[in-house]
């Protein structure tokens, strides 16, 4: 029986607007330790059982600089070493452990531009006395749809590996921010979220829109349907010298969050997926770069040897070549990554064949202002291809080996550029257009 099932999707029914792109972060179970470095700070032992996920050291005494002294994540973006955590799950049969879970980051209800979390910002959902259904809070069983009504049992469907059952509890955070407050204090009654209104618009004690945050954590259950006996933990209680476990109902379900994304990741995810216009293209989903740095300078030479460096697009004709520099990102030691690729924002504009362009390392010794560059900056080192049609769209196209070669000799700079033996003209967006080309490491 396989760990990973399929997460089943909510998706949102209102109309999408110019900026209602979306993201997402899978982190595989960590651990589990009776700490809430929210509800009880530098108190360990004195929560209930929690269920972690993301930043593998996440404990008791959890706070942004410690989570961000951790580079260690379950997180499939490498940029994310946020703290996520949730009650455990028990039934009758025994402790089921999730296998992951799977946070959207959303703008259901698009009504103005979204901000980005604030590093630090710690958020809490749901309610751990709650007895009956939570708006803000569904469950799901795979092959069903979402309810706020928690189930007794949930049915056999069938995957890969023969029959199974699943089940989802998703969290929806708040999306309101009062702007100051980045660590709550529930004990004390000091709130620093809230939901939005019915129109969208965030309440006045609490202006700044932010993404919402839809939590949702997958239990396998096996072929073991049954549900009637589920509870989720409760904080313990102090009796003859020991803390004693509880457990209560499915209605205490609930989420919190402890944001460590890496703060440029986080606003590349606000400016280019969240706020972007849909006529982009969705750069969203799971394509969040660890590293990102736009070009310093692009400029292309037509085949009279002009050059154009200040134009809002790039032009690719035979004959042509286009080019393009980058700054090398700083502290790439201190967050792992694997790939590096350029990212353009292009079409052929000549018809509608899918054509294949080349890419070759380039020189770094001008600039679009005062060193303008000549055709020969392009060398005969090829270090990979765009693959392109007509459509308008981002492209991030692989150049690991060559990126990796520049960083281990030193280069403060990196340069690339395109030539096109298509006999097609293509049309990229410049530094000065929509869409700045990029390096783009994950």
């Amino acid at each position: 029986m396989k760990i990973f099932r399929v997460l089943w999707i909510l998706l949102a029914s209102v109309a999408a607007p110019a900026w209602a792109n979306e993201f997402n972060v899978q982190c595989a179970y960590s651990h589990t330790l009776p700490d809430d470095p929210i509800m009880y700070p530098g108190l360990p032992g004195q929560a209930m059982g929690h269920d972690f996920f993301g930043n593998t050291a996440t404990n008791a005494s959890s706070t942004y600089g410690s989570l961000n002294d951790n580079k260690l994540t379950t997180c499939d973006s490498t940029a994310d070493v946020s703290a996520y955590w949730a009650p455990q799950l028990k039934r009758a049969s025994g402790i089921v452990v999730p296998s992951y879970q799977k946070t959207y980051y959303k703008n259901d209800q698009p009504v103005v531009p979204l901000q980005a979390i604030p590093a630090g910002l710690e958020m809490l959902a749901g309610d751990h006395k709650g007895t009956t259904p939570n708006p803000h809070i569904n469950f799901l069983c795979a092959g069903g749809s979402y309810t706020t009504v928690a189930p007794t049992q949930c049915p056999l469907v069938t995957g890969s590996d023969g029959p199974y059952a699943q089940l989802d509890i998703s969290v929806h955070f708040p999306d309101c921010w009062d702007g100051k407050t980045l660590v709550p204090d529930p004990m004390a009654g000091i709130v620093n979220m809230a939901y939005r209104n019915a129109d969208g618009t965030c309440p006045s004690a609490f202006p700044v829109k932010l993404p919402e945050l839809q939590m949702n954590i997958a239990y396998d259950l096996g072929q073991d349907p049954d549900m009637s006996s589920a509870q989720l933990s409760l904080d313990p209680v102090w009796q003859d010298g020991r803390w004693v476990l509880q457990w209560g109902g499915m209605y205490t379900a609930h989420g919190d969050f402890i944001d460590a994304w890496k703060v440029d990741s986080m606003q590349y995810m606000i400016d280019t997926c969240m706020n972007a216009p849909v006529t982009q293209g969705s750069t969203c989903s799971k394509s969040i770069p660890t590293y990102y740095s736009v070009a310093n300078a692009d400029a292309w030479t037509d085949t009279n040897g002009v050059v154009h460096a200040t134009d809002a697009t790039l032009m690719s004709t035979t004959g042509s070549v286009v080019l393009m520099k980058f700054d090398t990102p700083r502290d790439l030691g201190a967050y792992p990554y694997a790939t590096s690729s350029l990212q353009t924002y292009g079409q052929n504009v000549s018809d509608s064949t899918a054509v294949m362009l080349d890419l070759y390392a380039a020189s770094t010794d001008w600039d679009d202002a005062t060193h303008p560059p000549t055709a020969s900056a392009c060398s005969t080192q090829h270090i990979g291809g765009i693959y392109l049609d007509n459509l308008p769209g981002v492209r991030t196209n692989d150049v690991t080996s060559y990126v990796a070669a520049q960083v281990a000799a030193g280069a403060t700079q990196i340069g690339i550029c395109i030539r096109n033996t298509t006999g097609r003209s293509v049309q990229f967006s410049s530094r000065e257009g929509g869409w700045a080309p990029a390096l783009y490491l994950k």
